[in-house]
């Protein structure tokens, strides 16, 4: 299956956030031996498989920080274990990629968005804390928008 997946034109659009909803229910109802192969985001995406993030909105929060914490953490804000089958937990890196740079890849944007390069829309936002140099990615969850700015013009800034 993984292998049809890294053919041309195919991308696996995913909603990390599920993992807060989903689980352990569905990991009751799967079974150990298939829920290896299901939410297999890291095993995807180290076989070469595009993977973009969304929320699947209205369904999950339309927040991305809460998908890429869920990416990261595989487990729900608030909860101590060591996160619904661990072995898939994305870097920070890669969690972030699939809501930036491999985001534009389902609109064919990736020349137009997705990262910050000459030439492109610069549409980004500016966070209070770096998370690429967070201990506890639950810190991603006190993260506060500083700045947004889209088309290269700034359309939010938070009054300090």
């Amino acid at each position: 299956m993984i292998p049809r997946l890294k053919g041309p034109s195919r991308i696996a659009d995913i909603q990390p956030r599920f993992i807060a909803s989903d689980f352990p229910w569905v990991q009751e109802r799967l079974g150990a031996e298939r829920i290896k192969l299901s939410y297999a985001w890291k095993t995807l995406m180290e076989a070469g498989v595009i993977c973009a993030g969304g929320s699947d909105a209205p369904v999950e929060p339309v927040d991305p920080i809460l998908g890429i914490h869920a990416a990261v953490t595989r487990k729900k804000p608030g909860e101590t274990h060591d996160g619904y089958v661990p072995e898939q937990k994305l870097s920070m890196v890669d969690a972030f990629r699939l809501f930036t740079e491999l985001g534009a890849y389902p609109t064919n944007e990736e020349t137009l968005k997705g990262t910050i390069a000459r030439g492109k829309l610069a549409d980004l936002t500016v966070y209070s804390t770096n998370p690429f140099n967070m201990e506890d990615p639950d810190e991603l969850l006190t993260m506060e928008i500083e700045m947004t700015i889209i088309g290269g013009e700034i359309k939010y800034r938070r009054l300090t």
